[in-house]
């Protein structure tokens, strides 16, 4: 079954609907500047508090320095994207990529020489943004990383309710991973497309 994860968490009511329609993670933006970093919104940060167990809460970051030291026990999880030379002991790691060619899996092989993530995240390549740009890079890379690196491979990048089963079927990831695509606004999940790209999902996992 493909693992489904919602970032760009903001508030209770986003977070409680993607735990009802089905979602295995919740990811919380800690990159100060971008439209959906928690510190721009009231509460954001404590809302893992306020969430039910057995769900995997998710902290998005450049580096895990970026993360206040008092919210780091609230998340199991660290997706970072920049080369980080100590890591906290206890979490697990999630290496954030961002794919434009055939170089970028070319770099991603030295990267996890140096640091073996416990998966990677794959996103498309923008010259401004680490993520969250609504665009689809070439699957392909993501089937070529999928055999290269032995990894657990979470696909992102301009995933929606129209094209994540097609996105399951042809690369077959471990996980999904959507924010922009779900939304009505930054920061804001529209509930029904919330709901029609989960099912999306759980629907192509049936055809496999």
């Amino acid at each position: 079954m493909t693992r489904i994860k919602i970032c760009g968490i903001t508030n209770i009511e986003d977070a409680r609907a993607a735990i009802d329609y089905g979602a295995d993670a919740l990811g919380f933006i800690w990159v100060p500047g971008t439209p959906r970093y928690v510190g721009s919104f009231p509460d954001a940060a404590e809302l893992p508090d306020r969430l039910p167990p057995f769900l995997s809460l998710v902290a998005v970051c450049n580096t895990p320095n970026d993360i206040p030291t008092d919210a780091l026990h609230r998340f199991d999880t660290i997706q970072y994207y920049a080369p980080c030379p100590t890591l906290i002991f206890g979490k697990r790691y999630v290496r954030a990529v961002r794919i434009r060619d055939e170089e970028s899996l070319n770099e991603t092989a030295v990267a996890i020489v140096v640091q073996r993530p416990a998966a990677l995240h794959l996103d498309t390549y923008h010259k401004d943004l680490l993520g969250g740009s609504g665009e689809v890079f070439d699957w392909s890379l993501a089937v070529e990383a999928k055999a290269r690196f032995d990894l657990p491979i979470i696909l992102a990048g301009g995933l929606n309710p129209e094209n994540v089963a097609e996105a399951v079927v042809t690369v077959r990831p471990y996980a999904v991973d959507v924010s922009s695509g779900v939304e009505a606004e930054p920061g804001r999940k529209d509930h029904a497309k919330l709901k029609a790209f989960i099912h999306a999902v759980r629907n192509a996992d049936r055809t496999l």
